[in-house]
């Protein structure tokens, strides 16, 4: 299974993170991964013409790219 390593990250970003997956109980692994599933549903909604989706997304830099 190929590692990830990253860096620099804020101290509060990493604290955020350790205690939203420790209180679910997962592994970063695992939490990670139902995060890609939330953004892949979200974008999914957000293409399918959900505005409230499609502007939060936007927001956050996390629209649909066509490459």
């Amino acid at each position: 299974m190929p590692a990830i390593l990253m860096r620099n990250i804020p101290a509060s970003v990493h604290a955020r993170i350790t205690q939203a997956r420790q209180i679910r109980g997962l592994s970063f692994d695992e939490y990670f991964e139902k995060l890609l599933e939330l953004h892949e549903a979200m974008r999914a909604l957000a293409d399918s013409g959900d505005e409230r989706i499609q502007a939060e997304l936007t927001r956050l830099g996390l629209q649909t790219i066509s490459a």
